[in-house]
């Protein structure tokens, strides 16, 4: 049995860097030629898998809640950037476009975002709350999911004094040991905050990569907690303005970014010596058909009475609430019997590719005329591992059966991710994944212009995965188990 001085060494702490929207052959492409020499040393170092999988939908609440819980949307209770809330009959917004944020009401949107959806909506354990437990401390720069066993009081008067009776916005957040979201939330000060530093108030109170980058050196210079977890979110805002070629372009500055956090650290060579390295993205993106690429469901859905926007509801006039999400749409029904019927009639909208719902202990998914169910269980294996017993045509999804075998086609991992759905009931009762070039846009009726994410395609639900010292996930559920394991029955000390 190793000793303790063994233990340690094997347990070092973990570097988590999180790259939103990034695709797995725009990182590649720039590691290949050149411009992105930190991530290609951490790849030649280490591991690098390059078909690792989102979730579904593949937008960035339920990504990063995956991420942060290793639960799928069912799971983690994070479904989506927004939902309806059959309980209390109402749309539940964390935010998005600007438009859909001014549509939804600003405050209530900054509640749900900074307060909400980690205190109230989210079902699973938080990576920095089951490490703590084991006695591993955290800290956290930007990332979203961040529910801790520590509370941190808003730093800004401006929010401080807009308290309206308790229902919206709050004094305080629970998240991990050190936590940093811009001007908002800081644990201590490390000389970026306010106007005069990396971020103010003309870049979005320090919400910005410019800021995680400058907060993350600190950190690593002075000894970062155990796990250390660092979100970039710009590269996402690229692509759905911009596109692929930008976002090729950004990843040169995110390399920048993590070369100083390398040096902060002592280089690259000393990071890995001292740290375990996880580098991965929450999903892709899928370029839109310019002028042609938005699905509107605002014309409904044959036989059914459709609500849409931020205050659809269920009710005498309407048969059923509409949430669009990027290229994934949630569809609740009054009487969720009709599910088969509501899918049938959305597939008939130009842009739709599959949809998919749950009846009688059975998955169904349905596209271009073909339908397949399954269930777990089963006599067939998947490349990951599951176990499916299926019925009708394995087509409908893409799926490639060879004895006992399932292969994945255009759709990764496409039958745990639809059950990774389709469990919840905040899913609704139908679930609507758009085809390449397509997106349903967002519940204020606003949609990107170059690209979008959301989908079952592997277009937006391949991801990356560079990890040095821990084991490399080939789902993003698996990344809080691959730190949790890593950590598992050893004390742990600061990344000194």
């Amino acid at each position: 049995m190793a000793g303790p001085a063994t233990q340690l060494e094997d347990r070092r702490p973990v570097l988590l860097l999180v790259l939103d929207g990034i695709r797995p052959d725009v990182m590649r492409a720039a590691v290949r030629a050149g411009d992105a020499p930190s991530f290609a040393a951490l790849a030649e170092h280490g591991e690098a898998v390059w078909d690792c999988a989102s979730v579904f939908p593949s937008i960035t609440p339920a990504a990063t809640a995956a991420i942060a819980t290793g639960r799928p949307p069912a799971g983690s209770g994070i479904v989506g950037h927004a939902w309806y809330d059959r309980r209390e009959g109402e749309m539940v917004i964390y935010g998005a476009k600007t438009e859909t944020v001014l549509a939804g009401g600003p405050i209530r949107v900054f509640h749900n975002h900074v307060w909400r959806m980690n205190r109230d909506d989210l079902l699973a354990p938080t990576i920095f709350e089951t490490l703590h437990r084991g006695g591993v401390e955290g800290a956290c720069v930007h990332f979203p999911i961040r529910r801790g066993p520590y509370e941190h009081p808003v730093r800004m008067r401006a929010v401080e004094g807009y308290l309206l009776g308790g229902r919206f916005l709050g004094r305080s957040v629970e998240g991990p040991k050190e936590y940093y979201l811009g001007d908002l939330f800081y644990t201590r000060r490390t000389g970026v905050n306010g106007f005069k530093g990396s971020g103010g108030l003309h870049r979005s109170i320090g919400i910005n990569d410019e800021y995680a980058a400058a907060v993350g050196e600190r950190l690593l210079e002075e000894g970062a907690e155990p796990f250390t977890l660092i979100y970039f979110f710009q590269g996402d805002q690229i692509a759905h303005r911009e596109g692929l070629a930008a976002q090729r372009r950004y990843v040169s500055r995110l390399d920048g970014y993590a070369a100083r956090l390398f040096a902060a650290a002592g280089g690259l060579g000393s990071l890995l010596e001292r740290y375990a390295v996880l580098v991965v993205s929450d999903h892709g993106h899928d370029p839109l058909l310019p002028r042609r690429g938005y699905v509107d469901l605002s014309s409904g859905l044959s036989g059914f009475r459709l609500s849409l926007g931020p205050r659809a509801a269920l009710g005498p006039s309407a048969d059923a609430v509409a949430v669009p999400n990027g290229r994934a749409a949630l569809l609740y029904l009054r009487e969720p019997a009709l599910a088969g019927a509501a899918a049938a009639a959305a597939l008939g909208r130009r842009g739709v590719d599959v949809a998919a719902w749950r009846e009688g202990g059975w998955f169904f998914a349905r596209r271009d005329g073909r339908e397949v169910s399954f269930r777990p269980g089963g006599a067939l294996r998947d490349p990951l591992g599951g176990r499916w017993e299926l019925r009708g045509d394995p087509g409908a999804l893409d799926l490639r059966v060879f004895g006992d075998a399932i292969l994945y086609g255009d759709y990764p991992d496409a039958l745990e991710r639809l059950r990774g759905c389709l469990q919840s009931p905040r899913s609704g009762d139908v679930v609507l994944s758009a085809a390449p070039g397509y997106s349903f846009g967002e519940v204020s009726g606003a949609f990107h212009a170059a690209s979008d994410h959301g989908s079952l395609h592997a277009s937006d639900s391949e991801v990356f995965a560079l990890a040095s010292g821990v084991r490399a996930p080939r789902r993003i559920t698996e990344v809080a188990p691959s730190v949790v394991e890593h950590f598992a029955g050893a004390a742990v000390g600061r990344g000194l």
